[in-house]
């Protein structure tokens, strides 16, 4: 099978422990590229948070286009959105005060990038600017919490919401059916490219709904258990060009593009 698109998670996954992008990786990334791969940056961050690397790379054209915050916003690199989804202000409210009343950290991240510690500092905001939405919520703990405050988010709001742990201390709120994944399947369809021509690549439990729906999803070597066990295959860590072996031997590789 002919791979015609490539998802990449950015922490973790592109990006090493000091947070920069391997020569390595950018060189194969710059192969698929040019052999007609499409290639998307699919992550957690802000515009801002992607764009140096992308320029880096070399993915900033008017024909590619990047997936942030989670998988809320789909948008060109000449700036223009193709799908983006908010939550609305009830939801937000309900949440914070959940979270308040329990003394948990949390921010607020609108459309733009801003960050909000209270949902007044929010509403404050909101009222000079009506295009302003929350994409998404970032709950932070301590990492022997985290696991409990999960489960509490799970039992009260996994009905309305798409909760997902996205660190060792952190985790995330977004609305419901809202991920990677169901934007990556936005963007495909956009594109007319089967889902089966993807592939994903991360290592993060944000990362499982992408790496769900392609046609290959690959693990890194510092995934987590439950992203290994999900995943078709598994390349190296981020430390030591995962992306780029995962793209030399199951994209760039003819022989080798099809796994059972």
């Amino acid at each position: 099978m002919k791979y015609k698109m490539i998802a990449i998670d950015m922490d973790g996954t592109l990006l090493n422990s000091k947070q920069n992008t391997s020569e390595s990786n950018i060189l194969m990334i710059q192969k698929a590229l040019k052999s007609g791969v499409k290639v998307v940056l699919c992550t957690g961050r802000d515009y801002d948070g992607i764009i140096r690397s992308a320029k880096k790379i070399g993915l900033n054209k008017n024909n590619q286009y990047m997936i942030y915050f989670g998988g809320s916003v789909i948008q060109s690199y000449d700036k223009k959105i193709l799908y983006q989804k908010t939550l609305k202000n009830e939801n937000c409210e309900s949440i914070a005060n959940f979270l308040s009343n329990r003394k948990v950290r949390f921010e607020l991240i609108d459309n733009l990038g801003d960050h909000y510690d209270s949902y007044q500092d929010w509403i404050e905001k909101q009222m000079l600017n009506r295009k302003l939405g929350i994409v998404k919520f970032i709950i932070k703990t301590h990492k022997h919490e985290l696991d409990k405050l999960l489960g509490l988010m799970h039992t009260n709001y996994d009905k309305d919401y798409f909760i997902v742990k996205t660190s060792a201390n952190e985790m995330e709120v977004f609305p419901q059916g809202i991920n990677k994944g169901s934007a990556l399947v936005h963007l495909a369809k956009h594109l007319g490219i089967s889902m089966n021509q993807v592939v994903a690549i991360g290592d993060m439990d944000n990362d499982i709904p992408m790496l769900k729906r392609v046609g290959l999803g690959i693990a890194m070597g510092n995934a987590s258990a439950e992203v290994k066990k999900i995943s078709n295959v598994e390349t190296t860590d981020n430390d030591h060009d995962g992306v780029a072996n995962a793209i030399r031997e199951y994209v760039l590789a003819q022989s080798k593009t099809e796994v059972k």
